[in-house]
Parts: structure tokens; sequence; C-alpha cells
């Protein structure tokens, strides 16, 4: 009796539960624009689908051209376009028989608007908003995912904010050309409402006439555990522009033929970490400054790089009252039209400089306009610098190699 009871109430559960409605069928959601590339398609707006679906779903766009702003405001959708990577050096116009290419003007935000958590964004076409970004990441929110997409002609093109509670990452994109007029034009990625725990790894940025990356805030530590490695720089003005910023990384970056500073680092940076870049052909290679106001940077690393061929000043310069407590350590820096490493008087103290390697450099190879007790007569420490060339006897010894 008990058995038959059982099985009797398992029938009526079964029963119930096929009379709900099904979310396992809407876990997947098709788009297609005009119905040629994908005739089943449920839906023929992106929008339209994010609004259909639940938070979870997979919403799969087809070729074509959306004329739409979309806003993403399901936790943990997935969005994936066609879109196959191409040469980001080689722009031209998207096909909309093989890419799916989101555009619209939106003032108020980006064409595309991620603003849940745990939502991903892949294999797309970006472009046109001629009154903002392109992708935009909401500060509230992390663990967005801004994957493999084509990111262009926007004002900037991915105005990305996290509030770190997991990790957020911007990786395998081409950004490029991002210079429509307005506010932060011509950047290809830039934060200044809060960036914590994120990757930017493994992007092309080619031609964004202000930064290929600007992260900044309004105090320090806005900018918190991001990591920038192995992306590549082509014809932008800088790779990178950095205020405010705590335990970050800039690693392993390529950068060529930028029109300012490669790295910039400005005010108030805490344990930033320069390291294994290539750089060639920039107006300057690293610089520290705080033209734009604020305090030294303290702690910070600039290790290894390889800086050559500038076409303004140095390879590595400290601004006056920029840098204190800090490393700048086996660099090899040749061919710059003034200095390979030059400290501007100033504030600039308790920095120690060693194991760099400096040839060819026009002015000098080593050079220290600061005064204190340390080598001759600097406020920092000098040591097994191999360089030829000197403003005061003592900062370099050896020859370089």
């Amino acid at each position: 009796m008990k058995r038959r009871l059982i099985v009797s109430a398992c029938a009526a559960l079964a029963a119930a539960l096929s009379a709900m409605p099904s979310h396992a069928a809407q876990t997947t959601l098709v788009v297609d624009d005009n119905g040629a590339q994908c005739p089943g398609a449920g839906f023929t707006s992106i929008q339209a689908a994010v609004n259909a679906a639940i938070p979870g779903s997979t919403i799969r766009v087809c070729p074509g051209t959306y004329n739409e702003v979309v806003t993403v405001n399901k936790a943990n959708l997935q969005l994936v376009g066609p879109r196959t990577p191409a040469d980001c050096t080689q722009p031209g116009a998207p096909n909309p028989a093989t890419d799916a290419i989101v555009q619209a003007d939106n003032a108020a935000g980006g064409v595309v608007n991620l603003v849940e958590n745990g939502i991903r964004f892949q294999r797309f076409t970006v472009q046109n908003n001629t009154l903002g970004p392109g992708v935009f990441t909401g500060a509230s929110f992390s663990g967005h995912g801004v994957q493999q997409n084509l990111v262009q002609n926007n004002v900037l093109g991915v105005y990305f904010n996290s509030d770190g509670a997991t990790d957020s990452t911007v990786t395998r994109n081409c950004i490029r050309q991002n210079n429509q007029a307005g506010a932060a034009s011509g950047n290809g990625i830039y934060s200044d409402l809060g960036l914590s725990d994120a990757d930017i790894v493994q992007n092309a940025f080619f031609d964004n006439d202000s930064s290929a990356l600007v992260l900044t805030g309004g105090a320090p530590g806005a900018v918190d555990a991001v990591d920038i490695d192995t992306n590549t720089s082509q014809q932008d003005g800088s790779l990178l522009a950095v205020f405010n910023s705590t335990d970050t990384r800039v690693r392993g970056n390529t950068v060529r033929n930028g029109t300012g500073s490669a790295i910039f680092v400005g005010n108030d940076n805490t344990a930033l970490q320069i390291l294994s870049n290539n750089i060639t052909g920039s107006g300057r290679g690293v610089r520290t400054s705080i033209d734009f106001g604020g305090g030294p940077s303290s702690n910070v690393r600039i290790t290894s790089n390889v800086i050559s061929g500038s076409t303004s000043t140095d390879g590595i310069s400290v601004g006056p009252n920029s840098l204190t407590g800090s490393f700048i350590s086996s660099n090899l820096a040749f061919n710059n039209p003034r200095d390979g490493i030059r400290v501007d008087a100033g504030g600039n103290a308790g920095n120690q400089i060693t194991g760099n390697v400096l040839r060819n450099n026009a002015e000098h190879d080593c050079h220290d306009d600061t005064v204190g007790a340390g080598t001759a007569g600097t406020a920092n420490t000098w040591r097994s610098n191999a360089g030829l060339t000197e403003n005061r006897p003592g900062l370099c010894r050896g020859t370089p190699s």
C-alpha cells in the first residue's frame, strides 16, 4: 500500500511539473534581424531577446545589422555573436552577412550596456556611437566578460567599471579609432567610476587618438588590482594613463609608434608594477608626472622593459615631485633623443635605480637633477647601471652591452 501511494504521489508531481512553464526551453534564444541566416530565429531584435530571457540564458545572435541600444539587465546572460578575429590594424567596413553589427547613438550610455552581474558579451561589432561609448559596464556590478569583439568609431570604446566582487575581463578584442568628439574622446578603454579586480588582456588597440587605456578615479585606490597584460597598441596616443591605482600590474605589452608617453603614470599610484613591456617609437617610453594634480606615486616597480627610438625625449622619465620610494631596474633604454633614464629635480627621493643598460641616448644615458645624500649627491641610489654618458659622475658605471 505504501509503495502504491508513493507511485501515485510521483505521478501527480510529474503531472503538475508538466503543466508548469518550461524555463529550459528558454535557455537558448536565437536572434536574426531578417531571418536570412537563421530562418528559425525567435527574435529580430537583441533587446527583445534580452527582455524575454531568464537569468543564465544564452542569446545567440546571427549575422546582420542591429540598429538598437541594447541594455542587458539580467544576471549571467551570455550574448554570443558570429564574429571571427581579423587584423585590427586594417580597418574596413564590417560585413552584415558574416558579422553581428550593433550600432546606435546613445547619449545616456553605450550602444551595449551591461548592468547586471556575470554577463558575457562576445564576438560582436559595436560601432558608430557619436554620443558616447560602444560598450558600457556598470560600476555597481562585476563578473563582466567583454571578449573577441570589434569596437570602433565611437566617442570611446569600452567604458569599463566594476565593483570588484568577482573578476571582470576585457580580453581579445580589437578596439580601434574611437575618436568621435565628446567626453573622454579618443580612448579605447576608459574608467573613472571605479574599477577593481579586473583583467585587460590580449587586446589589440589601434589609432585611438588619446590613449588605448585611461584608468582613473576620484581618490587613491579607485583603480585596484587591475592586470593589464600582453596587449598590443599601435598608433594610439598612449598605451596607458593610470591615476589613483593600487596593486595594479602592466606586463608584457607591446607598444609601437604612439604619439605621447607609452605608459603615463599620473598621481597617487601605489604598488604599481610596470614589467617587461616592449616600447618602440613613442613620444616617450615610461613617464611619471603630477601635471594633473595630486601627490607622488610610491612603491612603483619599473622593471625589465625595453624602450627604444622615442621621438620626443626620454626612455624613462620622472617628472618633478612624482616618484618616491620606487624601483627602476633591469631596463634597456637606447636610441632615445634625450636621456635613457632621467629624474627631474624636486621631491623625487628614495628611489633605487639599479642594473639598467642604457646606450646611444642623445644627451645622457643616466641623468638625475635631484639633490640629497644619495649617489653622486642626488636624492636616489644609482647602482650597477651600464651607460657611457651622465650629468653627474657616478650614475653610470661600466660599458653598455
